[in-house]
């Protein structure tokens, strides 16, 4: 009764009201956020601002449209999610067509923008095609691992290189000791809510792709994977890693680059040539080429 109501903290009220059929802006808040993430621009370009100094929706109806069937379909965001990936839209190819000259911002959807993966995502790529991923849900945060260089007032004692496999949501967040190679690709400071990261493109990425331990750890880890299937041949492990790290089969002309990189690499080990296609170092190599190939973390 109103008395209650009165007496209470409001919080169901204004919980109530956020939620409301009449209220129209959680839920498109939320329907943008989704595309956003899918897209890499939401339907409103700014996530954080629906107010005036934000950028007005460019497919106000679009975004009605989704907003609506958000609520109907009881607030899941599943659906929502395969409602957005299984249309047309979603699954146009990011290639640039003869419209890209009169749309080249993209503005009006003519294709899919090319993606660059979060950090986040960009490590747990790394963990899943060296096998060392540990898919395991729940469960307590795991430290992050310092290296030498991050000290400082406060600083706790060091997690394992690779997080003990575990994907980047479970690694615990130091504000003041956090990760280089999260902190080079982009990951926000821990300090505010940012609905739109940056997405930067900066030599420091890949200075890290070449040199960071976790890297160099994986790509070994990912050759003593490959090398694992006893009797494979060398042509079929380098199908494999293409299919592994880019969901594909190597062209002709890379399976030939593959090769040609194993036989170089062996010599500059001292590697006999005979024992080239069996070396994890060679192996290494190449799979930390992989690593760099903007391939494995752009999707386009």
């Amino acid at each position: 009764n109103a008395a209650s109501d009165a007496r209470g903290s409001g919080r169901p009220q204004l919980a109530r009201r956020i939620v409301a059929p009449d209220n129209p802006l959680t839920s498109r808040v939320m329907v943008n956020r989704v595309w956003h993430h899918l897209t890499g621009v939401g339907i409103v370009p700014t996530p954080d601002n629906f107010g005036v100094l934000g950028l007005p929706p460019t497919h106000p109806e679009l975004l009605d449209h989704l907003a609506t069937r958000f609520q109907r379909e009881g607030w899941s965001v599943k659906r929502m999610i395969r409602e957005i990936v299984l249309s047309r839209t979603y699954q146009m190819s990011s290639h640039p067509s003869a419209a890209s000259e009169h749309d080249p911002a993209n503005q009006w959807l003519h294709r899919m923008r090319i993606r660059r993966l979060e950090s986040e995502a960009i490590r747990d790529a790394m963990l899943a095609v060296s096998g060392r991923l540990d898919k395991t849900m729940y469960g307590q945060a795991v430290p992050v691992y310092l290296t030498p260089f991050m000290t400082g007032r406060g600083r706790p004692g060091s997690g394992p290189l690779d997080g003990q496999g575990r994907r980047s949501i479970y690694i615990s967040i130091r504000r003041n000791f956090l990760s280089p190679m999260m902190l080079a690709f982009d990951m926000p400071q821990p300090s505010a809510p940012m609905g739109r990261r940056t997405v930067s493109n900066v030599p420091a990425q890949a200075l890290i792709m070449m040199n960071d331990p976790l890297v160099i750890e994986q790509a070994a880890q990912w050759a003593r994977r490959l090398l694992s299937a006893q009797g494979a041949s060398p042509e079929s492990r380098i199908e494999q890693m293409y299919l592994q790290a880019f969901a594909r089969p190597p062209t002709d002309e890379e399976q030939a680059a593959a090769l040609t990189f194993l036989s170089e690499q062996a010599g500059r080990h001292g590697i006999p040539a005979d024992q080239a296609a069996t070396s994890q170092q060679t192996w290494a190599d190449l799979c930390h080429v992989m690593f760099n190939v903007k391939e494995f973390i752009f999707i386009n």
